[in-house]
């Protein structure tokens, strides 16, 4: 068991945010194992001791609602335009380009929403995500609210937080090839992990999301042809590949010293949502996007110092490329039975 134990502030600080690479550390052969718990929670304690006036960001984002419902018309308006050219390169590169984008904006979109920092409401909350994801031809917006909560309370902890890869994912995709592999099949492995790691009961909730997915799509596929589906089915495979698929590998993957949560200022969290201020969004998950640059602005003391990614592009890259990075690269901890004694 590799083992890590030295306090959050002195690991954080002690590292250059502009080089988060570190080719010197050693490969693993497991993941890191950490008996503190995890870092948000305490940071968010010191900031609001420092800044309390943070506090008067938290709330919700009215032009999210906006923004999605143009995204979703707009994707779907795409797919119709180019339906009658499924195959042809200038499908491929608008697939690419625009399909690919507009998916993952989708994606973090619905991740928004399930904080409810789109609406107040949280079944409002639950129809607005539904409605968001039906471009995406999967049923994913119920299963990821209540998983993506899991991550938040109990970050890194084995037996809840899906987002860790498995021991399995760790042994088995070493070397360029199959790191490259793994790259390409990383949205597959954050859809389907959670069914196998920590199956949940189906609820009404989730068979409404599935039927709302199936009718939707299905009717349009009716009226416009299959070219609309497989304009949609392309995107959604292809979007691995894509550099704002660079976050799943970005956010919590230990580049250097015992950093465990990483942020990216790059200016692709134009059409993400700020997923890349994932720092500020761990220490302030009721702060909307809008507001998590002012986080850091407010408070640039606690995290100026703390390894960041400029470049989602870059970290796939170096992922690939990097004999001492893979899916071993991430703390886990066991806290789940000192959380529910203090809850």
């Amino acid at each position: 068991m590799t083992a890590i134990g030295a306090t959050h502030g002195e690991d954080e600080t002690r590292n250059s945010s502009s080089a988060p690479f570190d080719r010197l550390r050693p490969k693993l052969t497991e993941f890191l194992w950490s008996t503190r718990d995890e870092p948000h929670k305490e940071r968010r304690r010191r900031i609001m001791k420092a800044h309390p006036e943070v506090i008067k960001l938290v709330g919700i984002e009215p032009m999210t609602k906006y923004i999605v419902v143009a995204l979703v018309l707009f994707q779907y308006s795409v797919a119709i335009a180019i339906r009658d050219h499924v195959g042809t390169f200038s499908w491929f590169l608008v697939t690419y380009f625009i399909g690919c984008t507009i998916t993952h904006s989708l994606f973090l979109a619905t991740h928004e929403i399930v904080h409810n920092l789109a609406l107040r409401n949280t079944c409002l909350s639950k129809l607005l995500g539904i409605f968001t994801q039906l471009p995406i031809p999967i049923a994913y917006a119920i299963d990821f609210r209540e998983y993506h909560f899991e991550h938040h309370k109990l970050q890194g902890d084995e037996a809840v937080d899906t987002d860790l890869p498995t021991a399995w994912e760790g042994r088995f995709f070493q070397g360029p090839v199959l790191k490259f592999i793994y790259l390409a099949l990383i949205l597959l492995f954050y859809a389907i992990r959670p069914l196998f790691v920590r199956p949940k009961k189906p609820t009404m909730w989730h068979l409404f999301n599935w039927i709302a997915v199936l009718a939707v799509n299905g009717y349009i596929t009716k009226i416009f042809g299959w070219g609309v589906l497989a304009y949609q089915v392309a995107a959604l495979i292809m979007c691995s590949m894509h550099p704002s698929a660079g976050h799943f590998i970005a956010e919590h993957m230990v580049f250097k010293g015992e950093a465990e949560t990483y942020s990216y200022y790059g200016w692709l969290n134009l059409v993400t949502f700020n997923v890349g201020y994932h720092n500020e969004h761990h220490d302030f998950p009721g702060v909307p996007w809008t507001r998590l640059p002012a986080i850091k602005a407010m408070c640039p003391e606690f995290y100026d110092n703390i390894p960041c990614h400029h470049s989602w592009s870059m970290v796939m890259y170096r992922f690939v490329t990097m004999p001492n990075v893979t899916p071993f690269n991430r703390i886990k901890r066991n806290q789940i039975k000192k959380f529910r004694k203090q809850d």
